[in-house]
């Protein structure tokens, strides 16, 4: 890096906001061409929000972003593409039907409409070359497996000649064989004349690629130097792992959240369902060589788990070890591929979700999911439409006296709330349908510290009270001191499992989460 040169991207005081939630927090970056740079960070840090205002599909509520010291931050990404912004996503989008040649003979096209013979089709096979390609130019994209279909779409972002390449989550996905094709195939296309944005949970490809790295935390940069030196820090250990340094940096909470936890509800039990009355019942819920993914990507590769009536199970890992693929192969979003699960003995591979809910597990799912042309009360009741007026109800006064601000809130508009009331309206809802099972996804994901001990307390207080909870969490010490069980996530397989204590003071789980230097 010439340190006398401009900049090629400039970003400077970049804000996003979603109403009351804030993504991005006054983040600037600087990248020179010929570097390679890094943004890692927690599940929710911003990282892709982040990448997706340079790259246009995001519109900045704040900042500039500036490319070659010209302002493109309100250009549409059509136009950022032609500027010099060429991206990846995290799920390739090749056109299917076509070819692989036809496919980077599209991105030539919206560059300079005259393809065919000549410069333009000598830099398309240089670049199938360079991609590793040249072999299925002429394979409809549809047959290419998975990392084929990575490499297409570096391919067709280069195709674009672009000065900045943004590539996003190009790991998500791939094992590990794959992930060094992957490594090698960054390095080569590596150039001199192009900064390059590797947005990855993947830390092997950053170790490896990177020269600098940025961490992103609660829309924030904590952090930004040298990659070996970042994921050496003792900080960014503790924001990958929700220990005090994540917990330092987070923002203040509103006041009207920041009230004592309420009493242990006497109402409680109308959330619960009762416990089976078998001596010998079986587990309440029980998966063997469960496999699953989306579509070509392997996530989980063979997962074997029971819970008990009364358990709470913590499931930990990092971001894109299989959490959430786990929570919706269990309830029925995603089919396994292969393997066994059951709930209370009955088998429930490949049932639909209705079905899984109708069982009795509830999800109370990552990202809250709240209808927003609903009140406060309607999205709590809507999960109770299959019970009488009456017993509706007493639910709805249960999860009022769990959360009593929202019986204040009741009346507003479900998205109207602060994000960590939204939360609690999440959870409120999963428990309106007085489940047997509730699994948590994520509950504390870009909340304020004070507002995520509020949610545990009342995950606690549901505990105490008999509830059986599966807890996916990336905050490794609110998991940890709740949960009886402990399981790690790490490339699809459980890496560890055990008691919280020994897990807690295990060394492994470090390393499964931020790596250690190659």
């Amino acid at each position: 890096m010439n340190a006398a040169a401009a900049p090629l991207l400039e970003v400077t005081g970049l804000v996003k906001r979603y109403g009351g939630v804030v993504a991005i927090d006054h983040v600037d970056l600087q990248l020179w061409a010929g570097t390679i740079t890094g943004v890692i960070g927690p599940n929710g840090a911003g990282k892709s929000t982040l990448i997706g205002m340079i790259g246009g599909a995001v519109t900045p509520s704040a900042g500039h972003i500036r490319l070659g010291g010209r302002d493109i931050s309100r250009l549409p990404a059509s136009e950022r593409a032609r500027a010099g912004i060429g991206r990846t996503y995290q799920i390739p989008r090749p056109f299917l039907d076509m070819t692989v040649a036809e496919n980077l003979e599209v991105a030539q096209y919206s560059m300079a409409p005259l393809i065919g013979a000549g410069p333009a089709r000598s830099a398309r096979i240089e670049l199938l070359q360079l991609t590793g390609l040249l072999d299925v130019a002429g394979v409809p994209a549809r047959a290419l497996p998975l990392l084929k279909r990575k490499r297409l779409e570096v391919a067709r972002a280069l195709a674009l000649k672009p000065r900045v390449l943004l590539l996003d989550e190009v790991g998500a996905g791939l094992i590990d064989s794959e992930i060094t094709e992957l490594i090698t195939l960054i390095q080569a296309v590596a150039d001199a004349s192009v900064a390059i944005i590797i947005v990855e949970h993947v830390l092997r490809v950053v170790r490896a690629c990177c020269a600098r790295s940025m961490v992103l935390n609660f829309g924030k940069k904590l952090i930004e130097g040298p990659t070996a030196e970042i994921l050496a820090h003792d900080e960014v250990a503790s924001v990958y792992l929700g220990t005090g340094g994540a917990r330092q940096s987070a923002p203040a909470a509103p006041k009207d959240e920041a009230a004592p936890p309420p009493r242990d509800p006497g109402s409680l039990s109308q959330l619960i369902a009762p416990r089976s009355s078998a001596a010998s019942r079986p587990p309440l819920l029980e998966l063997q060589g469960i496999c699953a993914g989306y579509g070509q990507a392997r996530v989980l590769k063979g997962i074997d788990l029971q819970v008990h009536e009364g358990e709470a199970i913590a499931i930990l890992g990092a971001n894109g070890a299989g959490k959430t693929t786990l929570a919706r192969t269990i309830t029925g979003a995603i089919n396994p591929t292969a393997g066994t699960l059951r709930i209370a003995g009955n088998d429930a591979a490949g049932r639909p979700a209705h079905d899984i809910a109708g069982l009795g597990i509830a999800h109370c799912m990552e990202g809250r999911r709240i209808f927003p042309t609903l009140s406060v009360r309607d999205n709590l009741l809507v999960a109770a439409r299959r019970v009488d007026r009456a017993t509706a109800q007493q639910r709805l006064a249960a999860v009022y006296e769990l959360f009593p601000i929202l019986a204040e809130r009741a009346a507003q508009g479900g998205t109207s709330l602060s994000g960590g009331q939204q939360q609690m309206l999440a959870i409120g809802r999963a428990l309106m349908a007085r489940p047997r099972l509730v699994i948590f996804d994520e509950v504390s994901l870009g909340l304020a510290p004070i507002i995520m001990d509020r949610l545990y307390e009342a995950l606690a207080t549901l505990k105490a009270a008999g509830m059986t909870l599966v807890i996916i969490e990336q905050d490794v010490d609110r998991a940890l001191a709740l949960a009886d069980k402990v399981y790690v996530l790490e490339h699809g397989i459980f890496g560890l499992a055990g008691d919280p204590r020994d897990i807690a003071d295990d060394p492994r789980l470090r390393h499964i989460y931020i790596g250690t230097a190659d």
